[in-house]
């Protein structure tokens, strides 16, 4: 009787893409049954799918009832989230706030005004990532999927140089451990001209990932760029918005990859007509990244400010930091008298503000 109910369950109550479902209802596999004697390569041609598309399908309608929901326990999942360690951004205000740096397998987004220093902190963490095992690093790969033109091989250089010198002078890291040439091998340049583009590299990402098991960053700099200027029609950016982030988190938490992504900032106004700098893409965005962070500077204009304004498991908080030669460091202070932003939401609208004292 058990075996009778389950190959008279419909495909169409299994996790299986809407494209994928709709062709196979087409060719008239309706249920468990009709397709569980198939090989890949007849499923693949009656249905006219890809065969691993095929395989994936007759994988999934053929374990147990239930068992393709792959569930852990609290307690597993705990433990898995204990062994990857975040990858630091040797600004060790910026760090603290980040609970030692930006953590793998979830997104995070980076805000701010032009010129704060978005590009510069994921070049670092392009070079930071890769920071050997012996000296506490997670020695990865990294990919920059770039949509502005904004990747800078020479200024990569720069902090390079100095990351490895670091490594070298203060964790006695043998001088053939690590490398520029190396750095520059490992990480993996996409440019993106259009929204297509992006969607395509996003889409294919997947693919990459699974022969390059070291990647543990991906960086898009920036989403907003493409979505601000080369869709007018909100309902379909809001669906190519979706499908990007969905697919960004699945490829986070899959291959216990880092997602950066930086965003811009643009002008929203509150039920008082107060307008103010909130991240660009709206409310439904801005529940997809895990962390959400604005950049931006102080008004002295002297050092800038990393501000955590959304996360699920840490509080609000500010770090100072500074842009060099050298990539992101710290700024330190004769005494304590720098007042920090403050996160403000209003109307739903998230932001930070100063309060100044005159």
């Amino acid at each position: 009787m058990a075996t009778n109910n389950a190959n008279s369950r419909p495909i169409s109550t299994y996790p299986i893409p809407a494209s994928i479902q709709t062709k196979l209802n087409k060719a008239g596999f309706l249920t468990t049954g009709s397709v569980l004697n198939l090989r890949p390569s007849e499923l693949s041609s009656s249905a006219e799918i890809s065969v691993e598309d095929a395989a994936d399908v007759l994988d999934l309608v053929g374990k147990p009832m239930g068992k393709f929901l792959d569930t852990k326990t609290a307690l597993e999942i705990l433990r898995e989230e204990q062994l990857l360690h975040p990858i630091v951004t040797l600004s060790q205000n910026v760090d603290e706030i980040l609970c030692g740096g930006v953590p793998l397998s979830k997104v995070t987004e980076i805000s701010g005004i032009a010129g704060v220093g978005k590009t510069q902190l994921c070049l670092q963490l392009c070079v930071t990532v890769q920071i050997p095992e012996e000296c506490g690093g997670i020695q990865g790969q990294a990919i920059f999927i770039d949509t502005e033109g904004s990747f800078n091989a020479s200024r990569l250089e720069d902090m390079s140089q100095a990351c490895v010198e670091h490594c070298r002078k203060t964790m006695n890291l043998p001088v053939d451990a690590w490398s520029l040439a190396s750095i520059r091998e490992n990480i993996f340049v996409y440019r993106c001209k259009e929204v297509t583009d992006l969607l395509s590299c996003v889409m294919i990402l997947k693919e990459f990932l699974k022969s390059h098991r070291q990647v543990k960053l991906i960086v898009i700099d920036s989403l907003a760029f493409h979505f601000r200027h080369d869709l007018e029609n909100t309902a379909l950016r809001s669906r190519v918005l979706h499908k990007i982030a969905a697919e960004l988190s699945r490829m986070a938490v899959d291959f216990g990859t880092a997602v950066v992504v930086t965003n811009q900032m643009t002008t929203k106004f509150d039920s008082k007509g107060q307008g103010r700098l909130t991240p660009a893409l709206g409310t439904s965005w801005g529940h997809a990244p895990t962390l959400r962070f604005i950049l931006d500077w102080d008004p002295s204009r002297s050092f800038r400010w990393a501000t955590l304004i959304k996360s699920s498991s840490l509080p609000s908080g500010s770090a100072p930091y500074q842009v060099t030669k050298d990539g992101i460091r710290d700024v330190f202070f004769e005494k304590e008298i720098v007042t920090p932003p403050v996160v403000i939401v209003e109307d739903g609208i998230p932001g930070i503000c100063f309060n100044t004292i005159v």
